[in-house]
C-alpha cells in the first residue's frame, strides 16, 4: 500500500489481512524506533493507520480494521440510534448513565486506580434497528498495576457498537430524558472524529464535534494506537 504523509513523503506499508503491518519502507525517516523523534514516530505510526483505512477501503469484506475503527460501521450504528424509540433508550441505557457517574458501585475489588476506570456498554443492531444492549461492563487496573474486566464480551464485533468513556461529571440540573441521548450521539460522533485524527487527518466538517471519541490515538500519546 503507497500512502504519502503530510510532509509528501512517500511510504510504502505491506500487511496481513488482519493488518498486522509487516513492512514499513521509506527513505526519509530512520528505520530503527528508537533512532526516530517522537515527531518522526508520530508521522510513521499515522502513516502506517493510514495505509490500514486505505486497505480497508479497498477491500471492504476483509477486517483489515476492526468494526469500530471503520466510519462506516459507526454511521450504520447511528442510523440504528434515530430508529431507537426514546422510550426504550432511556429504559436500556440508565444503567450506564448510572455507571458513568458513579462506576465504583459496580466494582467489587479494591485498592483502584481510579483514573484507570473505563465504563462500557455494547449495543447489537442490524439493517438500521437497536437490537439488545448489554450490561454494564468496567475496565479497571488497580494501584499494583493489575488489570480487570467485569461485563459482556463483544458477539457480534460486525453488528455491535461499542461504547467506552470515562467517568463523567454531569452538571447540577442534568436532565437524564432530556439530554443523555445527545451525550451517546456526541460519543458516537467523536469516535469518526478520532478516526480520521488518528491518521493525522482532518474529520469530515459534521465530525468535528465536541466530546468524548476514542480514549488512546496517533497525537494524544506518540505512536499510541
Amino acid at each position: 500500500m503507497e500512502v504519502f504523509d503530510e510532509r509528501g513523503n512517500r511510504h510504502a506499508v505491506t500487511m496481513s489481512w488482519d493488518g498486522q503491518v509487516w513492512e514499513h519502507g521509506t527513505g526519509d525517516y530512520p528505520h530503527k524506533r528508537e533512532d526516530r523523534t517522537d515527531e518522526e514516530q508520530r508521522i510513521m505510526t499515522q502513516v502506517e493507520a493510514r495505509a490500514r483505512f486505505a486497505a480497508q477501503q479497498e477491500f471492504p469484506d476483509a477486517d483489515i480494521l476492526s468494526p469500530m475503527w471503520r466510519p462506516d460501521h459507526i454511521k450504520a450504528g447511528i442510523e440504528a440510534f434515530s430508529n431507537y424509540p426514546m422510550e426504550e433508550f432511556l429504559n436500556d441505557f440508565r444503567e450506564y448513565y448510572d455507571a458513568l457517574r458513579d462506576p465504583m458501585q459496580y466494582i467489587d475489588d479494591s485498592p483502584v486506580n481510579e483514573e484507570s476506570i473505563i465504563i462500557n456498554v455494547i449495543v447489537h443492531f442490524n439493517d438500521g434497528e437497536v437490537l439488545d444492549v448489554s450490561d454494564v461492563g468496567i475496565h479497571y487496573k488497580l494501584t499494583d498495576g493489575s488489570e480487570h474486566r467485569t461485563g459482556p464480551l463483544p458477539s457480534y464485533p460486525n453488528k455491535e457498537l461499542i461504547f467506552a468513556m470515562p467517568e463523567l461529571e454531569f452538571a447540577d440540573g442534568f436532565d437524564y430524558e432530556e439530554e443523555f441521548a445527545d451525550v451517546i450521539m456526541s460519543h458516537l460522533m467523536a469516535q469518526i472524529r478520532d478516526i480520521y485524527l488518528n491518521m493525522g487527518e482532518d474529520p469530515p466538517a459534521e465530525y468535528r464535534v465536541e466530546g468524548i471519541g476514542k480514549l488512546n490515538i496517533v497525537g494524544d500519546g506518540i505512536g499510541a494506537t
